[in-house]
């Protein structure tokens, strides 16, 4: 149910309840859009949140008090929200808000703090605009994201291994929870090819958050995300690959720098779709 269907229908009833249940029902779609709006514009700008959490909390704040309005000319219901703090959780697909809520009308009242949980899956990735922001050649195509030369840049930049590899790379723009669950199916029949074509991220205790993302952060000490980042398909390979680059996880390429072998994840006539992967990613996903 979008923000606007939930606040039509508070205006079908003025029963106390069902307007405070719908309110609290609000906050995690009101949230939701805030984050969005703050990864539009810092991928717009290419300037990385100073404070994603504080900043979050403060404009959630700002959007709940013209709901404080809103009920109070519609419903006749006094409610006053404070947002107390913007979290991560357990899960890295999700976002914590936890709001006071008081609400008064007659002899009627509530006071409750509100837990409400927020999804990422369907946001816009802002790190890699972050991270190439130097060289900021790469654009959004759809749901991927076409890094040009902007990743092989801030390869050279650093002095990172082979950054050749990584021109016209692609990488995930759009955030989605990888479908394939334990992760070491990857390795089994077209998972990866699957995977790496949805643009699926993944869980990681390397990766950054999402809030540590807006930030510009490559990984940070909270349980975070990881995602593939994809070099360009290449042609007429054979026999063993003894190339090497920087391992294609986004934390590793945008953080950790350590290196990685070319692996062939599926084949079709004479081109090959690659990864650059190190020995605890193989691992992990199943790729022997």
């Amino acid at each position: 149910m979008s923000y606007q269907e939930i606040i039509s229908a508070s205006e079908d009833s003025n029963s106390f309840n069902y307007v405070i249940e719908n309110h609290n029902k609000n906050i995690p779609v009101l949230s939701k859009g805030v984050i969005s709006k703050l990864a539009d514009d810092v991928i717009k700008n290419h300037n990385p949140s100073y404070d994603s959490r504080e900043i979050v909390k403060d404009e959630i704040q700002k959007k709940l008090e013209k709901q404080e309005e809103y009920y109070q000319l519609k419903n006749g219901i006094n409610i006053e929200n404070e947002v107390l703090s913007v979290y991560n959780g357990k899960d890295p697909f999700h976002i914590n808000v936890k709001t006071l809520v008081n609400a008064k009308k007659g002899k009627e009242s509530y006071s409750n703090v509100v837990e409400s949980v927020v999804s990422i899956e369907g946001l816009k990735d802002p790190l890699p605009f972050l991270m190439c922001r130097e060289h900021p050649t790469l654009i959004e195509n759809g749901t991927k994201i076409d890094y040009n030369d902007a990743l092989s840049y801030y390869m050279v930049k650093n002095g990172l291994l082979n950054p050749k590899i990584y021109e016209n790379a692609t990488g995930s723009l759009i955030i989605r929870k990888c479908i394939y669950d334990p992760y070491k199916i990857h390795g089994e029949g077209y998972c990866m090819k699957n995977c790496i074509d949805n643009g699926y991220f993944h869980e990681s205790a390397d990766g950054s958050c999402y809030l540590c993302r807006l930030e510009g952060k490559g990984s940070c000490y909270h349980y975070g995300l990881e995602v593939f980042i994809v070099p360009q398909p290449k042609k007429n390979i054979s026999g063993n690959i003894t190339e090497k680059s920087i391992s294609g996880s986004d934390h590793v390429l945008f953080n950790d720098h350590y290196p990685g072998n070319i692996v062939e994840f599926f084949k079709k006539d004479d081109i090959s779709e690659i990864l650059v992967i190190d020995d605890s990613h193989r691992a992990k996903y199943g790729i022997l």
